[in-house]
């Protein structure tokens, strides 16, 4: 048994040899980052739930068209009395279309009628990591070019593209259709 033990021991990192601990993937401590995200991503999905998921991803849509299509940016930068930059000014109104808009639609007719619909949780956990690859695509499109390289962590070309920003903005449509529900 103290034989087992040993060998069970063996296996298992102890707190010396962590920094080592990257050399399992060959990829660098960055695998530890992603793991930490993708669990992350998994306790927002499932905090969400199966209807306000969706619902949260409809109210990203509205958002964004909202914000694209705002004409009174400069009316609410006046509101303020303070010197934002737009782009502060253009997420701050985006963040709150969209609280609104989530708020809207959770306490509407929408939530009845997707309620009905459940998906599995492997779906759950995908349409939340879309969801959140396309809150940060947008975030990362109305910031200036040179802050958004700073920011994204040298993932810039997988959030911070106009190339980026259209894949994000179809990929969870096709998800959507294909989900099958439980």
């Amino acid at each position: 048994m103290i034989k087992l033990f040993e060998i069970i021991k063996s296996f298992i990192p102890s707190l010396e040899n962590l920094p080592n601990i990257s050399s399992i993937s060959g990829y660098g401590p960055g695998w530890l980052f992603g793991a930490f995200g993708m669990v992350a991503v998994s306790l927002y999905g499932l905090s969400l739930g199966k209807t306000r998921a969706v619902i949260s991803l409809l109210s990203i849509y509205v958002a964004f068209v909202v914000i694209q299509l705002f004409p009174y940016l400069d009316r609410a930068g006046q509101m303020v009395n303070k010197p934002f930059e737009e782009h502060w000014l253009k997420i701050g109104v985006f963040l709150t279309a969209y609280i609104v808009i989530f708020l809207i639609f959770n306490f509407s007719f929408i939530r009845k009628r997707l309620s009905s619909a459940e998906f599995s949780l492997f779906g759950i956990l995908l349409i939340s990591l879309l969801q959140l690859g396309f809150l940060a695509s947008i975030i990362f499109s109305l910031l200036p070019k040179d802050l958004a390289l700073k920011w994204s962590f040298g993932f810039y070309n997988y959030f911070g593209t106009q190339q980026a920003l259209f894949a994000w903005a179809i990929a969870p449509l096709p998800v959507l259709l294909f989900l099958k529900q439980k």
